[in-house]
C-alpha cells in the first residue's frame, strides 16, 4: 500500500464487528441461527482484516486478496444459510437484519471509499436496531436480551465511529491500542450501567412502559454518551 494509510484503526474495528455479532447472537436462540451469526462474523473479519499489511506483514498482495475473497464467500454462505435453514418467517425477519448490520459495520471499517465509511456504519446500526425491534414485535426474546442487544448495537456503532475518526486523524498503523481499549471500556461500561438501570425500571414500577420504548430510550442514551464522549 502506498501513501499514508488512513483506514479505520484495527482494534476498535475488530471490537465493533464482534459486538455487532454479539448483538445479533443475543437474539438468536437456535443453533442454526447462531451458526449463521458466527459465519457472518468470521467472514466479515476475513474481509476487513485479510489484506491489511499493517497487521499481517508483507506477504504477497494476491494472498490478501484471496483471504478477502474467501471471507466474502463465507459471508454469502452464512446469509444463504440464514434464509434456508431458518425456515420460519418470523425467525428470518429477526435474524437477517442483524446479519446485514454486521456486514454493514464491517464495510464501514473496511471502506472501499473513505467517504462512505460512516454511512455504512450508520446503516449497520439501523439494521441492528431493526432486528431488535422485530424481535420485540414477535416476542421471541426476554427483556434483558433485548436491552443488552440494543446496547451492544449502539456501542458497536460508537466503536466503529471511533476507529474511523482515529484513522482519519492519525494513521491506521499508529499505536492507538490503549486509546481504543479505554474508549471501548468506557462505552461498554456505560452501556452496561444503562441496561441495568432500564431493567430495574422495568421490573420495579416500569412495567406499564412498553419494552420497545425502553429499548429506544436506552439507544438514545448510549448514542448521547457517544456524541458527548467524542
Amino acid at each position: 500500500m502506498t501513501g499514508v494509510d488512513h483506514r479505520p484503526t484495527p482494534v476498535a474495528s475488530a471490537l465493533a464487528v464482534l459486538l455487532a455479532g454479539i448483538s445479533t447472537a443475543l437474539l438468536a436462540p437456535g443453533p442454526e441461527q447462531r451458526l449463521a451469526v458466527f459465519g457472518t462474523v468470521a467472514g466479515v473479519g476475513l474481509v476487513v482484516f485479510g489484506d491489511r499489511d499493517d497487521l499481517t506483514g508483507e506477504y504477497p498482495r494476491l494472498v490478501g486478496r484471496l483471504v478477502v475473497a474467501v471471507g466474502a464467500v463465507v459471508v454469502v454462505a452464512a446469509l444463504a444459510h440464514a434464509l434456508s435453514a431458518v425456515g420460519e418467517f418470523g425467525a428470518q425477519a429477526e435474524l437477517v437484519p442483524g446479519l446485514v448490520g454486521v456486514v454493514c459495520i464491517g464495510l464501514g471499517t473496511r471502506p472501499l471509499r473513505q467517504r462512505f465509511a460512516r454511512r455504512f456504519v450508520s446503516a449497520g446500526l439501523a439494521a441492528l436496531v431493526l432486528g431488535v425491534v422485530l424481535t420485540g414485535v414477535f416476542e421471541r426474546a426476554d427483556p434483558p436480551a433485548l436491552l443488552a442487544a440494543t446496547a451492544a448495537a449502539v456501542v458497536a456503532w460508537d466503536l466503529a465511529e471511533h476507529a474511523i475518526s482515529l484513522g482519519e486523524q492519525l494513521r491506521a498503523d499508529a499505536r492507538t491500542y490503549t486509546v481504543e481499549l479505554v474508549h471501548a471500556g468506557v462505552s461498554g461500561g456505560y452501556g452496561a450501567v444503562l441496561v441495568v438501570g432500564a431493567m430495574v425500571l422495568y421490573e420495579n414500577g416500569g412495567t406499564g412502559v412498553p419494552l420497545g420504548a425502553l429499548a429506544l430510550l436506552l439507544a438514545a442514551a448510549v448514542t448521547l454518551m457517544a456524541v458527548l464522549y467524542n
